[in-house]
């Protein structure tokens, strides 16, 4: 028996062409970076932004450290946002409907992506990011919790913030290493497919 859905956001409830994001900063970090770099800059620099560990600016400051072309603040934040498409207005129509269920948000993020979200959906939807936040009980952001998935410990803290029982959660994410620590925490999990829609997967999976 399902009670409660953990929603990932993107590329479930927003949007994303992370493409974007690789070619416009390709235009200034260099893509074949030698892999002691790279691997800085995957596991010090961007996982360490998600987790709250650095602030916007220095996570700028950093790309533009590495850039091999000169990049202006502004350029690198955009780049960074290309990523991100949006929030089509049937998937608030869609949390609406699951009023049965308690429903909440976890999202490995940014402050940068989320000032993005936030003048997207006052442009887009006239509301505030306060006001996405209220569809759900309770939205977890990675740098704001620091912790980011696929750690089960993520998974585990908001088990017991929330009060939820795992075998009667439902976690739905589009990653697959995401997906496999919500199933060493106990949670029941919904691999959305690439352009697979998320109120039909869930209208399969509880049948």
């Amino acid at each position: 028996m399902i009670k409660n859905i953990i929603f990932d956001f993107g590329n479930v409830l927003i949007d994303l062409d992370i493409e974007k994001t690789t070619t416009e900063l390709s235009k200034f970090v260099p893509q074949r970076v030698p892999e002691h770099l790279r691997k800085h800059l995957d596991e010090t620099l961007f996982n360490v932004y998600e987790v709250g560990g650095m602030s916007e600016q220095e996570f700028v400051d950093a790309l533009r450290y590495h850039a091999i072309n000169p990049a202006t603040q502004q350029e690198i934040i955009d780049a960074w946002n290309a990523m991100l498409i949006g929030i089509p207005a049937h998937r608030f129509d869609f949390l609406k409907s699951l009023s049965d269920y308690r429903i909440f948000l976890l999202s490995n993020t940014n402050a940068t992506h989320l000032a993005w979200v936030d003048v997207h959906l006052q442009r887009e939807h006239n509301m505030k990011m306060a006001d996405f936040d209220a569809y759900f009980e309770k939205a977890y952001y990675s740098h704001l919790i620091q912790l980011r998935k696929p750690g089960t410990e993520i998974y585990e803290f908001v088990l017991k913030d929330a009060g939820l029982s795992a075998s009667e959660t439902l976690f739905i994410d589009d990653n697959a290493e995401n997906i496999a620590g919500a199933k060493a925490a106990g949670l029941q999990t919904i691999h959305l497919g690439v352009q697979e829609e998320v109120a039909e997967a869930l209208k399969k999976y509880l049948g």
